[in-house]
């Protein structure tokens, strides 16, 4: 193995590598991976890039091109680290620097950190007048739109059509991206009136786009036809024109076949046109010959697609959880709730603790819809100095989430479990509302929690609601749009339900498995027995009522002596082995 010393071999090597075969390939690879670990290890000077800034960019897209994601991402991490060092005290990069480095962070998904240096350049390109405005504001169109804003991803694209004007000069990429990007929109929004004036504009912007290109194969002009395709099928179902809908579909099984052979099955933009067809043929075999065969295709289809995108793209990949998504929003129309697989994800341990938390943040990060959340506690989630998912909580809210969640009310019959000490005084009717409320649990976790949902409640009025359950609840359950997670609890004591280590195991399931259908059910008969928390703080009285009462019914059941377990009664009216 070759040992490259510096950015110039390193990226003379990776354009080697893009044309080379076999073991030359391997062993290029191999020397570039030794630059990229050298470059990213700790020892590594911290002396910020800066003239060589851009070239570590353009390796990153190389790397990327030739499969090493994880050294890409690793190499655009260094690069953005020390471009912020760079300009700690003045400008050092030109709009164009950045804008490549948001858009080779949008490849590899790391949409938020995208949109941050996408937004550096917006800032500076404005200021500047410079070439690249538009070209930005396309970019953060699209971004956004992945991240799921519609909102801001419909804003920045019309600023991109703005800026290019009405004629089509200039950036026939951008232009195309701002198209695409109002099209998505209109259809996401099913605004029919708004799709057939984008999709005319699309058309136009995708003929211009492909004229301006010298090689047949490029993935954005096959992937823009396929596009451009499933947009026109959706017009036509939408306005019941049955004869344009069955072109279309033939449109996109020829992007697809395209795809295949100039892309390969397994690229990105092939998977993509692959689930596009296979969703217009889903819903052209509504009132069609064979209508149940045809959709079992369909359904064949997309799962492929989403479990090859799943293997190349991953498991989190924003692209990957749009396919099941769309798989599992067909299987619920194709199947009963019952009929769906129990699928499980994944199962953490508690040695996979970190890889759980990280699961859990990214899915409640990118949430924009709607959190579920059954816990004991919940301190995970409203505790800011347990530093566990309480950030990401705060950054879907602010992202236009609503959070539902449900806890324990301290006062049920668990209480009992409290006090676990052996030399501490027992539990009785006349104590027990004084030990709960004595307790760290009670002190440290319920009432923070409380103060939380409070100050949450104030500052996102209308998006979170708290309930509390006189229900035991045998584990912690979040469900967001596409993912659920359930965590089993070990223990009936309260304290040790809460502030703890991971210490059982968690599954991780999607919308389309059984599970998290029946999460969701269980979650819905939980909130209508659960209580609102000013309800229940209205009727607390009540409740500490309730649970002397099934202390003191639990003491006078075991006063009936058992064949064969003989007890006394002790001076405190309490049962005594």
């Amino acid at each position: 193995m070759t040992t490259i010393a510096h950015i110039g071999e390193a990226l003379t090597a990776a354009e080697d590598a893009l044309e080379a075969q076999g073991s030359a390939r391997v062993d290029l690879k191999e020397s570039l991976a030794g630059y990229v670990k050298r470059l990213t290890s700790r020892e590594a000077s911290l002396a910020p890039l800066r003239t060589t800034a851009r070239q570590h960019i353009t390796l990153a897209q190389l790397l990327l091109a030739l499969g090493m994601t994880e050294r890409s991402f690793s190499v655009a991490d260094v690069a953005l680290r020390h471009m912020e060092i760079a300009e700690v005290d003045r400008e050092v990069f030109a709009p164009d620097t950045w804008n490549e480095l948001g858009s080779l962070l949008a490849e590899h998904d790391d949409l938020d950190r995208a949109r941050m240096v996408l937004n550096y350049a917006l800032n500076r390109a404005q200021r500047r007048a410079a070439p690249e405005h538009a070209r930005i504001l396309a970019n953060l169109s699209a971004v956004s739109l992945r991240a799921g804003h519609l909102e801001g991803a419909s804003l920045w694209a019309q600023k991109a059509v703005t800026v290019l004007g009405q004629s089509y000069g200039g950036d026939p990429e951008a232009r195309l991206t701002a198209d695409w990007v109002r099209v998505e929109v209109a259809s996401i929004r099913r605004d029919t009136t708004e799709l057939k004036l984008a999709i005319d504009e699309f058309a136009a912007s995708v003929d211009w786009f492909i004229t301006s290109l010298t090689d047949d194969d490029d993935p954005k002009a096959i992937a823009a036809r396929s596009a451009l395709a499933q947009a026109r099928f959706q017009l036509a179902r939408a306005t019941q024109n049955d004869e344009r809908a069955e072109d279309e579909l033939g449109e996109l099984e020829i992007a697809h076949l395209r795809a295949v052979a100039l892309l390969g099955a397994d690229h990105q933009q092939t998977l993509i046109a692959q689930a596009a067809l296979a969703t217009a043929e889903y819903d052209a075999a509504d009132g069609a010959l064979l209508s149940a065969e045809r959709k079992q295709q369909a359904v064949a289809m997309l799962d492929s697609a989403t479990a090859r995108a799943a293997r190349t793209l991953g498991r989190d990949h924003s692209q990957t959880i749009a396919l099941r998504a769309a798989l599992a929003n067909i299987r619920s129309e194709s199947a009963p709730p019952d009929e769906l697989p129990y699928d499980i994800d994944h199962v953490y341990t508690p040695q996979e603790s970190t890889t759980r938390n990280k699961a859990k943040g990214d899915a409640i990060r990118r949430e924009r819809n709607m959190i579920r959340l059954i816990a004991h506690a919940g301190a995970s989630f409203f505790l800011k100095d347990l530093k566990r998912f309480h950030p990401q909580v705060v950054h879907a809210l602010n992202q236009g989430s609503n959070f539902y969640a449900i806890i324990s009310s301290p006062w049920n019959s668990l209480a009992m479990f409290t006090k676990h000490d052996a030399t501490a005084e027992r539990p009785n009717s006349h104590n027990i509302v004084d030990i709960v409320a004595a307790s760290d649990y009670y002190d440290k976790t319920f009432l923070p929690v409380i103060d939380s949902y409070r100050t949450l409640a104030q500052t996102y009025p209308g998006q979170i609601e708290l309930r509390l359950t006189h229900i035991d609840i045998p584990g912690s359950t979040l469900l967001t749009t596409h993912k659920g997670f359930f965590e089993p609890y070990i223990t009936s004591n309260p304290e040790r339900r809460t502030r703890r280590k991971f210490n059982v195991f968690e599954v991780e399931f999607h919308k389309d498995s059984r599970y998290y259908t029946d999460s969701g059910y269980e979650f819905g008969i939980q909130w209508e027995l659960a209580s609102p928390l000013d309800q229940f703080e209205a009727n607390e009285e009540q409740h500490k009522k309730a649970l002397r009462d099934a202390v003191r019914a639990q003491a006078d059941d075991r006063l009936i002596k058992a064949p064969g377990l003989p007890r006394t009664v002790t001076g405190d009216g309490e049962p005594r082995p």
